[in-house]
């Protein structure tokens, strides 16, 4: 009976990492509203940017949870690339905020959707709304929560978050690969 709970266990580590860092990206994103609605942070568009990786990664992740093993791969590569997406953007911003905070005061990023081509009022233009970062890449790359600067922060959230999920889809593969195989010794573990 002991092996049958270790093979067991070993089976739900990739969904409880999954869990884990889908529920880290909720606080994350959490965090970053806090910051702009209670201390006045604007947001560039570099961070709207950041924001719908994240929000990516994690409808990604929890899609990955349910359905078929080719479901759970295809779901939590997209996963692991919208972090990569995400880390991509973090280390640009923070580029931006290295080279450019004395001498550039408006964002450089491209707008998803500008504003002015929108109808004010309407669906689209309230999205474009959303979407539209006010702030400037450079003074929201310089922004600092606990003692570090934000952009650090997200890099090193979006690489861990890569790493995490790139580690159970491929723990959840060598897993269900040694039940399918054919090992034995697995098999003999449950009898």
């Amino acid at each position: 009976m002991e092996g049958l709970d270790r093979v067991t266990l070993r089976g739900q580590a990739p969904a409880a990492v999954a869990i884990a860092v889908a529920a880290t990206a909720a606080a994350a994103l959490g965090l970053m509203l806090w910051l702009q609605f209670h201390r006045g942070l604007l947001p560039c568009s570099l961070c709207i940017y950041q924001r719908l990786a994240i929000v990516l990664l994690i409808v990604l992740v929890l899609l990955g949870l349910w359905g078929s093993a080719p479901w759970r791969r295809a779901s939590w590569s997209g996963a692991v690339l919208a972090s990569l997406a995400g880390a991509g953007l973090a280390g640009w911003q923070w580029h931006l905020a290295a080279a450019a905070a004395s001498r550039v005061r408006a964002c450089t990023a491209v707008q998803l959707l500008p504003e002015s081509s929108f109808a004010p009022g309407t669906l689209a233009g309230s999205l474009a709304a959303a979407l539209a970062g006010k702030g400037s890449c450079a003074v929201a790359g310089q922004a600092r929560w606990l003692g570090w600067p934000i952009t650090h922060w997200s890099l090193l959230f979006f690489l861990l978050s890569a790493l995490l999920i790139a580690w159970a889809l491929w723990s959840r593969s060598r897993t269900l690969a040694g039940k399918t195989s054919g090992n034995g010794a697995q098999w003999r573990q449950l009898r």
